[in-house]
C-alpha cells in the first residue's frame, strides 16, 4: 500500500498537480488550457475562500489526487464550505483518499467556523450520493440545473 499523505496544496506542488489537474479534466470531459490552469492554481494557494488538498506519494513524490473547496456565503447570510470536486488518479482508488479528503475538508470547516458544509455532485457521481449521505451525514439541501455557455 502507498504512503499518502493528504496535505494542503502549495505552490511548489504546481508542476506534479497540473499532471493530475489535466487527468481531472480529461475524465469529466472538461477543456484543458495550460495558462488559465495556472491562473487558477495560483489563487489555490493565495486566496482565503479557497481550500486545496492534494494527496501526495511519498514514494513517488508525485500528486495522486486533488481536492477543490470553497467558501461561500450565501445571500441568506448563511456560510458554506463546498467541497467542488475531488479527483484520484485510477492506480490509487480504493484506498480511501477520497473519505480522508471529504473527512479533512468537513474538519477545516468546523474549525472556521461555518454554518454549513456540502459536496458539489457531478452526474458522473450521483452513484456515490448514498454513499456521502450515510458516511459524512449528508441531506440533500438543493439540486442545481446548468446550461453551458458560449
Amino acid at each position: 500500500m502507498p504512503d499518502i499523505e493528504i496535505r494542503q496544496y502549495k505552490t511548489t506542488d504546481f508542476d506534479s498537480a497540473i499532471k493530475v489537474y489535466q487527468n481531472l479534466c480529461s475524465f469529466y470531459g472538461l477543456s484543458f488550457d495550460l495558462d488559465k490552469s495556472k491562473k487558477f492554481f495560483s489563487k489555490r494557494s493565495h486566496f482565503e475562500p479557497y481550500y486545496t488538498l492534494v494527496a501526495f506519494d511519498k514514494s513517488t513524490k508525485k500528486i495522486v489526487g486533488l481536492s477543490f473547496s470553497e467558501i461561500v456565503i450565501e445571500a441568506t447570510q448563511e456560510t458554506f464550505g463546498f467541497i467542488k470536486l475531488i479527483y484520484v488518479e485510477e492506480d490509487y482508488r480504493k484506498l480511501g483518499i477520497m473519505t480522508e479528503f471529504i473527512e479533512k475538508s468537513i474538519q477545516y470547516f468546523q474549525e472556521i467556523p461555518l454554518d454549513q458544509v456540502g459536496i458539489y455532485l457531478r452526474n458522473e457521481n450521483l452513484p456515490y450520493l448514498n454513499y456521502y449521505l450515510q458516511n459524512f451525514g449528508l441531506s440533500p439541501i438543493s439540486t442545481i440545473i446548468a446550461k453551458k455557455l458560449g
